[in-house]
């Protein structure tokens, strides 16, 4: 078996390191994104009830 040169081991764990951090901000850009949309829905759901309540009174 050969054996991979030990000179690139820094450079790997440094990407490694680099990939995660982007992986991470990618998943709290669209988490943030989704929480966003989720707020949004909730705040429509509670005008259309308050609506139905005007009408309904």
């Amino acid at each position: 078996m050969k054996h991979l040169p030990s000179g690139n081991d820094g450079f790997f764990s440094v990407s490694v390191y680099f990939l995660l951090i982007y992986l991470i901000g990618v998943y709290y850009h669209y988490f943030n994104r989704f929480q966003l949309v989720l707020d949004i829905r909730m705040n429509l759901i509670e005008i259309y009830i308050s609506r139905i309540y005007q009408i309904i009174n």
